[in-house]
């Protein structure tokens, strides 16, 4: 990233230059990755307390294998693949993030990347439960594979450690 800074008066102003869009998807990979294995702890921690530890990363596979691939409390071939796919997910939304931050929102310092990063998470988790889950008879297997209020929490630390990164290595 190609940055210049002009000092004037008691203030430092700082033009950043645009980046190209494979430099800012490749970002957005590094950070839906990183994003992604902070929400998988906070998912599967919290759903220990709840339908169990690998409900999360079963039930995507159960969403696309049936509900014979979802077992919340036993570490298998659903939980392995399912947390695969819940990375390549996490990857997909990093590239779609770091493109919208760096071309239309463009947050200025920590707490504005944190707190589009979190809202970016929050609507792309209603987006899901509203627009996509439905779409499939097992979508109702992800929904009830946790409570409402874990899903916010995940997705929520998806979002505010995603934006972070996003503003720590812009």
């Amino acid at each position: 990233m190609a940055t210049a800074s002009v000092q004037r008066a008691d203030r430092a102003i700082v033009v950043r230059s645009e980046q190209p869009a494979g430099a800012v998807a490749v970002r957005g990979i590094r950070n839906g990755l990183v994003a992604g294995v902070a929400m998988a702890m906070v998912m599967m921690v919290l759903g220990a307390f709840d339908q169990g530890f690998f409900a999360a990363p079963s039930a995507i596979w159960a969403f696309w294998a049936g509900p014979s691939a979802y077992t919340p409390h036993a570490l298998s071939a659903s939980v392995v693949i399912g947390a695969m796919g819940h990375m390549m997910n996490s990857a997909i939304l990093g590239i779609a993030f770091a493109l919208i931050a760096a071309r239309v929102i463009r947050p200025d310092g920590a707490a504005a990347a944190m707190i589009a990063g979190t809202t970016f998470a929050l609507v792309a988790l209603a987006v899901m439960f509203k627009a996509v889950l439905p779409l499939s008879p097992n979508g109702a297997i992800v929904i009830g594979s946790a409570a409402l209020w874990i899903w916010i929490v995940g997705h929520a630390a998806f979002g505010m450690v995603g934006g972070s990164l996003y503003d720590r290595w812009r």
